[in-house]
């Protein structure tokens, strides 16, 4: 049994999906975890179910994609300039700007008066 069947379904988000992303994807309880921000855990079968451990994945993927998106691009480029560059890429800034600019930080589900307490809520959300 998965953790992802509980949530109803979010129509702003499948919205937001297919506004971004040109399509809205077929599972859409695994994006509703993704926009759960720990704030507003819950416990299914004995584990919390937030955003935290898809963040984690995201984290390691888009660092991945990046890296390599910047090994193409730049050839000649030494290994310190293509860390540097990832580095400010995926930084948990950069990545917050732009959930900020698509407006993925006005879907994150999270406890009420925790906006200004979680200044990574919106990179973090993007990552997962």
């Amino acid at each position: 049994m998965s953790l992802f069947h509980k949530r109803e379904d979010h129509p702003e988000l499948r919205l937001f999906f297919k506004n971004v992303l040109g399509f809205a994807p077929r599972h859409m309880s695994l994006y509703h975890v993704a926009f759960t921000h720990r704030s507003l855990s819950s416990v299914q079968q004995g584990h919390k179910v937030n955003n935290e451990r898809l963040e984690y994945l995201g984290d390691a993927i888009l660092g991945a994609v990046v890296a390599e998106y910047l090994y193409k691009k730049y050839p000649l480029r030494g290994e310190g300039f293509l860390t540097e560059m990832r580095s400010k890429i995926v930084s948990r800034k950069s990545l917050g700007e732009l959930a900020k600019k698509l407006g993925m930080t006005e879907l994150i589900e999270h406890q009420p008066g925790t906006d200004g307490s979680f200044k990574s809520m919106g990179g973090d959300a993007f990552e997962a």
